[in-house]
């Protein structure tokens, strides 16, 4: 039995008897790969572990609470710091 998949720019296919699964490229037959099965169970292992790293991946978000206002930072125009350089 031929288990076979098409997607828009590529072509996916088991073939049971074989134990052989193949890939081709939109054209055809032009780009072909063929996996035995040890192969493909490492590809398919690689492509779930990738689908689960992007799909459970948290965005970092960071609140950040600052100490004094923007207000009170724009008005305080002449401070100096330690750190800072003055060029004349």
């Amino acid at each position: 039995m031929i288990i076979k998949k098409e997607l828009k720019n590529a072509t996916f296919e088991y073939d049971e008897v074989k134990k052989v699964f193949t890939l081709y490229d939109q054209e055809g037959f032009n780009g072909t790969i063929e996996l035995n099965k040890v192969y493909a169970f490492a590809f398919m292992r690689f492509v779930v572990r990738m689908a689960q790293r992007n799909w459970l991946r948290q965005s970092k978000k960071i609140d950040k609470n600052l100490d004094k206002s923007i207000e009170s930072v724009l008005q305080s125009e002449d401070v100096d710091h330690p750190d800072q350089i003055k060029f004349l």
